[in-house]
């Protein structure tokens, strides 16, 4: 059986139309050379009935330990060259862009890992903001936080192993751990190219500041990746830009009740 270029794995959880759309955007690429497998982790709305009625690719419905345990288990699965993970409801940006991908790849001679740009969708599919990080600098991934949704990126299958693949113990934001490792270990390609929308409706979207920073903290931890060649003073940068943020939110917020407070039509009642 010979080696696809592209094993796009789709992990899924409760949502149905999320999972028919996201298979959708991959039936309709024009570039054929890929597989495609699904990682339900025993959806009780149908997906497992859809799956076996419907679906071509391999597939499970079961039990998981979390999200990055359902990529893993898909990336085991996988025999193509380049594991893509599209979840539920994430969609490629146009039917062409397996094509322009593969065609990067190859002029780029195959490289350890690529990534392009993301359009940020709401439920509505409305266009939020979009993500871009043109060129890769560690300092905006491992200092600001600055990273790319999975969906925009590849990763050689062979590359994704010998990093160990997705870190476990770490509930939401074991793929920019993993972003970090990457790019400490083999510089990516860059694409200039809007290769898919991600739904930011999911998890992430509605976690905390300190959360998040919280995270941040431990991907530079568990990474060992040191930018400015200290620890010390890369997570003085790093919280230094943090509170440079929570004022600037803080500064909107104040801004936004004193609009409110000046504007009697958003009083109730008037």
């Amino acid at each position: 059986m010979s080696t696809p270029l592209f094993s796009i794995v789709t992990i899924a959880y409760q949502n149905k139309n999320g999972l028919l759309e996201t298979v959708e955007s991959v039936k309709s690429q024009t570039f054929r050379d890929f597989e495609h497998i699904v990682i339900d982790a025993g959806s009780t709305d149908g997906s497992a009935e859809w799956l076996a009625a419907n679906f071509d690719g391999a597939w499970v419905s079961e039990r998981d330990r979390g999200r990055y345990h359902g990529m893993n288990k898909g990336a085991q699965m996988a025999r193509g060259e380049y594991l893509w993970f599209m979840h539920s409801g994430d969609v490629f940006g146009d039917e062409d862009v397996l094509k322009r991908v593969a065609a990067a790849i190859a002029d780029a001679g195959h490289p350890d890992w690529l990534y392009g740009l993301a359009r940020v969708v709401g439920a509505d599919k409305s266009l939020h903001s979009v993500l871009a990080l043109v060129p890769f600098s560690m300092f905006n991934v491992a200092i600001l936080g600055r990273s790319l949704p999975h969906q925009a990126a590849a990763f050689k299958r062979d590359f994704f192993w010998r990093l160990g693949g997705y870190d476990e113990t770490m509930p939401v934001a074991a793929d920019l751990l993993f972003m970090v490792r990457a790019g400490d270990c083999s510089p990516p390609l860059v694409l200039a190219d809007f290769v898919c929308n991600f739904d930011y409706t999911g998890i992430s979207a509605t976690r905390s500041w300190r959360a998040i920073h919280w995270d941040e903290y431990q991907i530079r931890r568990r990474s060992g990746v040191r930018v400015t060649r200290s620890r010390v003073l890369d997570n003085v940068l790093a919280v230094t830009y943090a509170l440079i943020q929570l004022a600037g939110l803080s500064l909107r917020g104040m801004l936004g009740r004193k609009d409110a407070t000046a504007n009697p039509s958003n009083e109730i009642g008037g």
